[in-house]
């Protein structure tokens, strides 16, 4: 009996995470109901019988995960006033990304499962791509009910079109990548290439500069990777460097001194000041708004414009530093086993998952993706089910050595 409740919980932890991957473009409320389902549950799962050997087996991702929500928990030290709403953001937010993302990478310890996700991931994005059609063209957004923005862009079931750019800066280079697939049916090949070539169009028009930047830098990568063995490994290593050590982070930095986007700049600056005044362990985590006014010459309340600043302001450089090492050591270690799978379904869908996370930090410069519901969801997620998928590749890459 205690072995059926625990795999009945089981199964419906994975279909909760389905749901919350499906609805993440369409209800908050939805997505707050199946996280908080899935992460209970989970957790009377482990109750009942208790396992721990995904973070055993992936011990370097966990430790660096609570090194980072460590440093965040230091933060709040500096908060003074506002420690309640730090207290808040730390456990009701930062906290919960950590234990969905736990409750995924255990729970998805089968590529089969992955697979079942990646084809949810995939209808959400073109259903959203189809809301969007329908809101350009019939000014009828049918999942949101949402009209075109004041000034007439696209937002999709998003609330600004920004939001929307960033969705597409993640799902675009997935989807792209599990169209390369080799389908038995060419017809559903074309489909997908259409889809695809639909939403690209759709990001175009959301006029994102950020989500430009960060679909490109999610789209160059696909090529890389699944044409490796037609290039040394040493070319390789330093294509992929050129990319993204110098030339991305060089257009985020040119940024702060754009002049046709006074906001953008003043809310940088307002950053660094803060910053400045207390680098180690910032000015509280979930305060920048609030101190916003005091650091920008009584600018309006307003998030930092860029995902890095506003961490490192709100919880300080270890903060900054340690959610930099966890995201370097998860794309180094998806692409070391993408380099050496097997060509099959998997494989790119890794590739995609691999890009699309990618694309989405970059738009991070830019925006801050991470402190909007929707899209920090759609963030740990992903970063959920690459971490996942790697770690059941290259157990079975070793195997197959």
């Amino acid at each position: 009996m205690r072995l059926k409740v625990i795999k009945y919980l089981d199964l419906v932890v994975e279909y909760a995470i389905y749901a919350l991957i499906f609805y993440i473009p369409i209800s908050i409320a939805l997505v707050s109901i199946f996280s908080y389902m899935a992460v209970i549950l989970f957790w009377i799962k482990q109750l009942l019988s208790p396992d721990f050997s995904k973070v055993g087996s992936n011990k370097t991702f966990f430790l660096i995960l609570f090194t980072f929500f460590l440093f965040m928990a230091l933060s709040v030290m500096n908060s003074g006033p506002l420690m309640a709403k730090s207290l808040n953001a730390l456990f009701m937010k930062w906290g919960r990304f950590v234990l969905i993302l736990w409750v995924i990478v255990d729970t998805f310890r089968d590529s089969k499962r992955i697979g079942k996700a990646s084809y949810v991931l995939f209808f959400g994005a073109a259903l959203v791509g189809l809301s969007v059609v329908s809101q350009k063209f019939f000014g009828f957004e049918f999942l949101r009910h949402r009209p075109l923005d004041s000034v007439g862009f696209i937002t999709g079931p998003f609330i600004s079109r920004i939001d929307l750019a960033s969705y597409f800066s993640c799902v675009i280079p997935f989807v792209l990548s599990f169209s390369l697939w080799k389908w038995k049916l060419l017809t559903v090949k074309v489909w997908l290439l259409l889809i695809t070539l639909m939403l690209m169009l759709l990001s175009l028009c959301t006029y994102c500069r950020g989500g430009w930047i960060g679909l490109t830098a999610g789209m160059i990568t696909i090529p890389f990777l699944i044409n490796y063995n037609c290039l040394s490994k040493k070319l390789f290593w330093i294509l992929l460097s050129a990319v993204y050590i110098f030339i991305l982070p060089s257009i985020a930095i040119s940024l702060f001194f754009i002049k046709d986007d006074p906001q953008r700049v003043v809310l940088y600056r307002g950053a660094w000041k803060m910053i400045v005044e207390h680098p180690f362990l910032g000015k509280g985590l979930g305060t920048f708004m609030d101190y916003c006014v005091q650091y920008t010459n009584n600018y309006w309340p307003c998030y930092a414009h860029n995902c890095f600043l506003q961490i490192w302001a709100e919880s300080g450089i270890f903060s900054l530093l340690s959610f930099l090492a966890l995201n370097g050591y998860v794309l180094y270690k998806a692409i070391k086993v993408i380099l050496r799978m097997p060509v099959t379904l998997n494989f790119y869908i890794l590739i995609g998952l691999t890009s699309g996370y990618l694309g989405f930090l970059v738009h991070c410069f830019f925006d801050t993706q991470l402190y909007s519901f929707q899209l920090s969801f759609l963030f740990w997620v992903v970063l959920g089910l690459t971490v996942a998928l790697t770690d059941s590749e290259g157990k079975t890459c070793l195997l197959n050595s």
